[in-house]
């Protein structure tokens, strides 16, 4: 496996780990992790009938995954090369054999978000059936809002679809709120707390006591069985909480408008110190070109499966990063959030000149991809087949028959 690969695959009798191995830069994703991944999960296809748990981790403490590494698709971007169309394309391929992973193969995932998950962390964890919650928990729904972004990696199918209604998605989608245990529990981000201190012991648990050919329905119930033991009881706190039931009040009033222009309208109605703060996080650090195509992109992912929902991503992706387009703030929200860091984005338009944003410009982001791109679109059925074709050859992934 070359040195800078960094993802290990771990199987042990009838389940497999994978661990995110970058912690220097909080597990955030390149290329190279994207291809271990896929090449991890071949073996995990490989093993179809067999495999019945599948782990995935993050190394260092800190983090499980802080997204991608945006930075360097910016520098790539900057210069034409092919790396935003080659990321984003290989990454939504990864993102579409987890969230059919159980379908295809009765394999359950149980993620550990036992640290920082954000943007492509998310998507890396969000689509299989376990969500691991513990109190080093900080669920970024989607920070994209503050470097000229979108929720992507099927985020906006995800939280068009959360447990406490689609409202509480375009909020976190929006505004890029983070979240603690409770909260991820309550939107339905997260499906169990476990405690910080007992993760190793539930990872040790999954790997030692699935059996191979354990899957499907009864390795639900086994993955069910473990957590509920490991976690014996203990309740995540609700100390600080963000979607407290008042906050939710007003997140339903407000963000149930069909426009960003009727949501600010709403906003400012409130009298509460939370739509107060909302207002001014959106206003200080939110793209206004990101806020209307992501409520567009929600309100889309909201009637559609998981693999339009990524044909969709991945036009906006391009859309945002293959070049400067003169309605992405991408590249300026990136100078300013990590590359400069004065964090005095100057979107283009302003919030001042949000009518010039208007719905014809919108729809550019969403239209077919120029004939000749190099990755293409992807298609709305057998995505992995497509991705199969497409995809470059996989470095070799470590494997080790113990934790």
């Amino acid at each position: 496996m070359p040195k800078e690969t960094s993802t290990r695959f771990s199987p042990d009798a009838g389940a497999c780990e994978i661990t995110l191995n970058r912690p220097a830069k909080l597990n955030a994703l390149n290329l190279d992790m994207i291809r271990c991944l896929h090449r991890a999960l071949d073996q995990v296809d490989e093993k179809t009938g067999k495999v019945g748990c599948l782990i995935m981790a993050g190394s260092g403490g800190k983090s499980f995954c802080a997204g991608g590494d945006v930075q360097m698709i910016r520098e790539e971007g900057l210069r034409g090369g092919s790396l935003p169309a080659d990321f984003f394309f290989e990454e939504y391929g990864v993102m579409f054999r987890l969230a059919t992973l159980f379908e295809r193969t009765g394999c359950c995932q149980v993620s550990l978000l036992d640290g920082i998950t954000m943007g492509g962390g998310v998507g890396l964890s969000t689509h299989g059936p376990f969500r691991i919650v513990t109190e080093k928990t900080r669920f970024a729904a989607m920070p994209e809002m503050a470097i000229g972004l979108f929720p992507d990696v099927g985020a906006t199918h995800l939280l068009s679809h959360l447990k406490a209604g689609s409202n509480v998605g375009r909020f976190l989608a929006m505004t890029g709120t983070n979240l603690a245990a409770w909260d991820c529990l309550r939107a339905g981000v997260g499906t169990h707390f476990v405690p910080s201190s007992c993760v190793p012991k539930l990872r040790k648990a999954l790997l030692s006591r699935f059996k191979s050919k354990l899957i499907g329905q009864e390795a639900m119930k086994l993955c069910q069985e473990i957590i509920k033991e490991i976690a014996a009881g203990r309740q995540a706190s609700s100390a600080d909480c963000v979607l407290a039931d008042d906050n939710v009040e007003v997140i339903n009033r407000c963000f149930s408008a069909p426009s960003v222009e009727e949501i600010i309208s709403r906003l400012k109605t409130e009298t509460g110190d939370f739509a107060v703060l909302t207002l001014q996080k959106m206003f200080q650090s939110c793209s206004p070109t990101s806020c209307k195509v992501t409520l567009r992109a929600m309100q889309q992912a909201a009637t559609m499966s998981i693999g339009p929902v990524l044909q969709m991503e991945y036009r906006l992706s391009q859309r945002f990063t293959t070049r400067p387009q003169p309605m992405s703030d991408f590249f300026e929200g990136i100078r300013a959030v990590l590359v400069e860091k004065d964090r005095r984005q100057k979107w283009n338009p302003s919030w001042d000149a949000l009518h010039e944003i208007t719905e014809e410009k919108v729809d550019m982001f969403f239209s077919p991809l120029e004939e000749g791109h190099r990755c293409g679109e992807l298609p709305t059925e057998d995505l992995w087949a497509f991705c199969q074709e497409k995809r470059a050859p996989f470095p070799e992934v470590e494997l080790k028959s113990k934790l």
